[in-house]
Formats: C-alpha cells, structure tokens, sequence
C-alpha cells in the first residue's frame, strides 16, 4: 500500500507539529482545559513551552510526560512495571494489551518505555472518540493512528484492510512499536479476552501467503495494565447490567468524554504495566493449527493465557474474589481492616446505581474479582 493511503489515519509527522500546536492554542476549549489542569503554571509560560516545541518526541517528552507525572501523583499510589526483559530494543513489537482505560492504558505504557530507553508506541484509537477536532490535533501529536469503528458493512472490508496494510507498514518499513487494545472496547467487565478477529485482521496486510509468517513478523507481545481500583467501576455497571440481562444498551451523548476524565482523574491506587513473553516465544516448539480460523484462535487463547499469568493482582481483586464467593480462599494477600475499607468503597459506589441490590452488587465484584478466576483458570 502507498503511503498516501494512510492519510485519512495516520499520526501527525514531524513537519506538522508547529501549525498544529498553533491550532491548538486557538482552541478556547483546548486553552480552558489546560488552565484547570495545570493551575500552577501561568497560560503565557505553557503557551512559550508549546511555541518552543519542533518534534514529536519534544511534544511526548516536554508536555505528555510531564502531565503524566502530575496525574500518577494526583491519582496513583504508584506505578510499577515488569517484564521489559522479554522486550528487545532492536525489534519492533505490535503490543496487544488489555484495556480498562480509555486514555491511561496506552500512555501509560508508553511513559514506561520512554523512561526505559525505549521507542514510544504509536497507538490504535477508535474514531467513536474523535468528534470534537482539537482532540484529533491533541491525540495525533502524540503519535495516534484512527481506527474506522463507525464504518457500514459495506466498508467494513476496506476499513480493515487499511488498518492491517498501516500495522504493517508501521512495524516493517517505519520501525515503530504499536500499542493496540486486545479486543474492540475496554473489557469493562474485568474479563480480559483477546478477539480472535483483531488476529484476522492483522494478517490481512501480511505479504505472505503464510499466516504464521506474517503474525511472526509483527512480533507480538502481549501486554496486561491492572489498577488497584478503575475510576469507571461505577459508571459502567448500567452498562455491565443492561447487556447481562440480554438487552441492548444505548450510550448517553458524551459519555465516552466523561469516562475520559473520570479515567484520568479519578482514584487508581497502584497501577502496574506488565510486558509479557513476545507470542513468537510463547509459540515456539508448538504444533499449531493447519487452518487459519483455528491458528487465529489458538494464539488468541495463547496471548490470553499470557495476559492473565503476567497480571499483576491488587488486594482489591482478591477482596473482591472472596466477598463474590463467600470465602477466605485469599485472605493472606489482605489484611481485615483493607477488606472492610474495600467493602465500604463497594457499598458507596453501588449507592448511586439503581437496580436489584444482589445482582447490582454482583456484577460489581465481577470485574474486580476476573483477574483473578482467569489467572486460577
């Protein structure tokens, strides 16, 4: 594929970063936003820094960076990672993650790797959350690529093959790593599944007739991001209990926009970013499928198992395992007076949302306790 057919999708280059910035400090919105953030710093001083800016990496380095390291210690406990030792740093990995966060999974990870020595990740986003443009000016300068999610069946095809043809290019010709959520949504019911589908779509762009050698080219590597408690708990169990029930859930207007803020403001504890072993490792010496429908699967399964061994558990999921089964199956990793903290979070949080008091409270141990069930599976 051409270059040129990317360009609907791609992330901004270095030669655009001056007339976006300076688009960005017209933007009332942007401007406002930026002033509750960073109170501290004088508008004049952010605004000389953003002027002072000529490249992605100085954008990444001098206004993401630092905005993270204000929200980590507003917001977090802490943040830890493991696993970087299963990464080379002359490769380029296709990082396929869990997702609980709409903006902090992704960047996140990529504060890890930039503080490590690494190459950020560009990032996979959904055009669902891209409808108001400065946010596209915003996400583009920190190296995110758009995913056709809103496409009619008949476009479907051709949106996937674009998307497949630039992870690809991006991987093989560009050398850039990709961060790219293991299924479409965030697993808001703490179930962390990859989608077979997202593997299908990955060999579309390959340039062999081998599915196994174009997955093994992407170098895969799965990656879990566990919170200590996730911001958007409360506000996705409507959700969570309307689908349960069989029925379709109908989103309000703006509430991917307020589960951004909530996620990035709200309360996480301790926060880890766990790299797995790349699946190419992890398939070595394997017998695989002969077809592409059970290739797919089989190493969908593989990431998953990967994901769920790597997850770094919080007390909270333990708590929350054994408050859902009426047991003390893991009451080492959690001291009486954390369970009946976390047993008061439970009952304020569910204290807004109406509904059946069991089944409201069920489903929102579920998300908490899955990790767990997934890594005893």
């Amino acid at each position: 594929m051409n270059k040129m057919d990317f360009e609907d999708i791609r992330p901004y280059h270095d030669g655009e970063v001056k007339e976006k910035i300076e688009r960005l400090l017209g933007e009332d919105q942007f401007c406002q936003i930026i002033q509750q953030v960073m109170p501290e710093i004088p508008f004049p001083m952010f605004e000389r820094q953003m002027r002072g800016i000529n490249t992605i990496f100085d954008f990444q380095t001098k206004v993401v960076v630092p905005l993270l390291d204000k929200l980590l210690s507003q917001s977090t406990q802490g943040l830890s990672y493991s696993g970087l030792e299963n990464l080379d740093k002359d490769k380029n990995y296709l990082f396929v993650s869990t997702h609980r966060d709409i903006v902090l999974d992704s960047a996140l990870m990529d504060y890890v790797l930039l503080k490590e020595g690494f190459n950020t990740a560009e990032i996979a986003i959904g055009d669902n959350l891209m409808k108001i443009p400065w946010i596209v000016d915003l996400v583009k300068l920190n190296k995110t690529f758009i995913v056709k999610r809103s496409l009619s069946k008949d476009q479907k095809l051709d949106g996937s093959n674009q998307l497949s043809n630039y992870i690809n290019y991006t991987i093989k010709d560009k050398g850039e790593h990709i961060w790219i959520a293991h299924k479409a949504g965030r697993s808001k019911n703490g179930n962390d599944r990859t989608n077979a589908n997202i593997l299908k779509m990955f060999n579309l762009g390959g340039a062999s007739d081998s599915a196994i050698e174009n997955m093994t080219n992407l170098n895969i590597c799965p990656v879990s991001i566990s919170y200590e408690y996730n911001p958007c708990d409360a506000l996705t169990l409507p959700e969570l209990m309307t689908v349960s029930k069989g029925e379709k859930y109908e989103k309000q207007p703006m509430e991917d926009l307020i589960h951004m803020g909530e996620g990035l403001q709200g309360r996480k504890g301790k926060v880890e970013v766990s790299f797995g072993k790349p699946l190419n490792d992890l398939l070595e010496g394997k017998e695989l499928p002969q077809t592409n429908i059970e290739l797919f699967q089989f190493m969908a399964k593989t990431i998953d198992r990967e994901i769920h061994d790597s997850y770094k558990l919080m007390p909270t999921n333990y708590m929350a395992f054994d408050l859902l089964n009426g047991s003390a199956a893991h009451a080492a990793q959690y001291s009486e007076e954390e369970k009946e903290k976390f047993e008061q979070y439970v009952t304020k949080k569910l204290e807004a949302i109406e509904g059946d008091e069991v089944f409201k409270r069920e489903t929102f141990l579920k998300m908490y306790a899955y990790p767990v069930m997934n890594k005893e599976a």
